[in-house]
């Protein structure tokens, strides 16, 4: 018997797909540095001006290294799945407290360095870009501000592009979840429209936020260099420079109160600003485009060309990467849609280590669904915060015993003596204390006075004195004051009343980035958070639908059909589950929500696309499955009330 295959993990596979698109969308990036190069060129030969083998192709050259910047920014944190955050305070949090943020920022500045200092080299001498201005026969050299402002109006667009990038989320790349119609005959989840019509609809709107943001930036940088960078950013250039030239004095502070300001040398600053703002934003857009295409590779699926085409895939099943899983998912689900060839493979794999392929995949799907109930649960049911703190039931001696001895000692140990027995006589200075005061502190609080009757003399006897002193307004008035403070220091509900100030505060402009969405916690919760995870649990369900329907025909050992009971009740249960919680009954709207239908007296709307999406492709699948075994269900064993809440879930009355 041959020893059997070793399976390639899908990792490298889909690292090696990516590599050749990410080398592609370099080719075109490359062409994007061409055409900017020829605009920032000098213009004094016609011919040498464009040629790709003169200066035009050289600066090409060093510019897309200002590309390459987001390419190498991309890769290292690229996702797949929208980030789903429950305010737009919290995506802003999100956004920033995080290393990628650092990593962002970093990229994009030496990025708007490097084609700066392109910029600078390719400019003509009426630019005035030299850092020295050499002055006359009898001037002393002095800085020249001008690439001193241009270096930092470039970083400021490096912090606009950045904070835009990090507030957008551009790491993701889109893999949009198609919604089916009766009227559409893909049967594709994802549909993508071919490159060039992807190019055509974005490229308007990537020269008109270029052309604005570089504008814009150029109007309010000489406001900003003036108040933040001017003098950091001349005492810097002037100390690097005096190891080349010699200053004066008077060099030491920047000449007069404004900047450079005329009018030809700020215009093009915004022409140059908007050409790196348009290669930042073609750059983000090609990768997008080319890395979130269909993983097929000539028309056949990513695994087809490898040793074992089912290990591999199912390697991708269960990784714990979420681009990872992404793809093969989607593989999956192009498979059972359009490759008939490899579903006989899968069925046929019966003899394989941990199971036949497709009782695996079987599994890795079960997880991906299955994750939408245990997320529904833990919002129904949501565990106390004191049980993730304590110890482990199994061990509790050692950690117990480590505890207690940590603990500082602030009283004297337990006396072992017969307490019958008298006690002895006191010796140290804190033992004649303890006899001195202890029978007074030990008459106090045993004392029968204060009793449950002295409580309620105490109490009548406050109650006498305030309402001889207050007024019932008064009393009224410290009462809902001392309510208004419970209410404001104690944590807030998603259902109780909210404290009246802070509902004030959240229904002003400025406490709109705080306010909760009902939208975006519904998808916190079903489709997964920070990423979403929609596109896989929508292949997962068409997936498991497309291969059981198929196997009625070419599963010829006949093991499949064994399973659809217990797809049949997943599909039931997680439908069943989603429609509790999108239902009125269910997740209920914030309290920081102020125009909720709770708060406001407003309809509030509990349909969410996403979500909407996912209860639709299960339903549809669903009723897909039950109509191809309607001729074999009591074979199959979907019988009694699993086939009648199939059949309610499914909204089906007549199969």
């Amino acid at each position: 018997m041959a020893a059997p295959v070793k399976s390639r993990p899908y990792r490298r596979i889909l690292t090696s797909t990516l590599h050749r698109r990410f080398v592609h969308a370099s080719a075109f990036v490359l062409l994007a540095c061409y055409v900017i190069s020829f605009f920032i060129g000098v213009k004094s030969s016609l011919f040498w001006s464009w040629f790709p083998l003169g200066p035009c192709g050289v600066r090409a050259l060093l510019l897309f290294v200002s590309g390459l910047c987001v390419f190498i920014l991309r890769v290292g944190q690229m996702h797949v799945g929208a980030r789903i955050a429950t305010s737009h305070f919290h995506n802003l949090r999100l956004a920033i407290l995080s290393f990628n943020s650092l990593q962002t920022v970093v990229w994009y500045l030496f990025s708007a360095w490097w084609f700066s200092e392109v910029y600078k080299w390719s400019s003509s001498a009426d630019a005035q870009l030299n850092w020295v201005n050499p002055g006359k026969s009898y001037e002393r050299s002095h800085l020249n501000e001008r690439p001193i402002y241009l270096h930092c109006f470039f970083i400021m667009l490096a912090l606009v592009q950045s904070s835009m990038h990090l507030y957008l989320d551009m790491d993701e790349v889109p893999v949009p979840v198609a919604k089916r119609s009766p009227l559409t005959t893909s049967r594709r989840t994802h549909r993508l429209a071919p490159l060039s019509v992807q190019f055509s609809n974005i490229a308007p709107n990537i020269v008109f936020e270029s052309v604005i943001i570089g504008f814009a930036t150029a109007v309010i940088g000489p406001i900003l260099y003036m108040l933040i960078f001017r003098r950091t950013a001349w005492s810097w250039t002037l100390y690097f420079a005096k190891l080349f030239w010699n200053f004066p004095r008077s060099a030491a502070d920047p000449p007069g109160l404004l900047p450079p300001s005329n009018i030809m040398f700020h215009l093009r600053s915004a022409i140059s600003g908007s050409l790196l703002v348009m290669l930042w934003q073609i750059s983000n857009f090609l990768f997008s485009a080319f890395l979130g295409q269909v993983p097929l590779k000539k028309g056949k699926p990513l695994t087809h060309g490898a040793a074992d085409p089912n290990g591999s895939l199912i390697n991708g099943l269960k990784s714990k990467k979420e681009t990872v899983l992404a793809f093969a998912f989607w593989e999956l689900c192009l498979i059972s849609q359009e490759f008939p060839d490899r579903r006989k493979e899968i069925f046929r794999d019966i003899d394989r280590s941990g199971g036949s392929a497709w009782s695996q995949i079987l599994k890795a799907s079960e997880g991906v669904l299955n994750g939408i109930t245990s997320r529904i649960q833990e919002y129904q049911n949501p565990l106390p915060q004191a049980a993730g703190a304590t110890d482990d039931p199994k061990e509790p001696g050692p950690k117990t015993q480590e505890m207690v001895q940590t603990l500082p000692r602030i009283t004297q140990p337990s006396k072992n003596e017969n307490i019958l027995l008298a006690s002895p006589k006191p010796n140290t200075r804190s033992e004649k204390f303890e006899a001195a005061f202890g029978p007074v502190a030990k008459s106090y609080g045993q004392s029968q006075d204060w009793t449950p009757a002295a409580k309620a003399r105490a109490r009548a006897a406050i109650t006498h004195a305030s309402n001889a002193l207050l007024s019932p307004e008064q009393k009224r008035t410290i009462s809902n004051s001392a309510q208004e403070l419970k209410l404001l220091t104690s944590p807030p509900s998603a259902s109780g009343p909210p404290n009246p100030i802070i509902q004030q505060f959240m229904k002003s402009p400025v406490g709109l980035p705080f306010r909760q969405s009902f939208a975006n916690r519904l998808r916190g919760i079903v489709l997964d958070s920070p990423h979403s995870k929609i596109a896989p649990i929508i292949d997962a369900t068409e997936s498991l639908k497309c291969m059981l329907i198929a196997s009625l025909e070419e599963d010829q050992f006949g093991k499949v059909q064994a399973d659809v009971p217990s797809v049949v009740k997943l599909f039931t249960k997680t439908i069943m589950a989603l429609e509790s919680l999108v239902g009125k009954d269910g997740l209920k709207p914030h309290w920081s929500e102020v125009d909720s239908e709770s708060l406001g007296g407003v309809q509030h709307s509990r349909s969410v696309e996403q979500v909407e999406i996912v209860i639709n492709a299960l339903k549809n699948g669903l009723s897909e499955l039950l109509a191809a075994f309607s001729l074999y269900l009591n074979e199959v064993g979907v019988v009694g009330q699993d086939l009648q809440l199939a059949r309610e879930a499914a909204k089906i009355t007549d199969v």
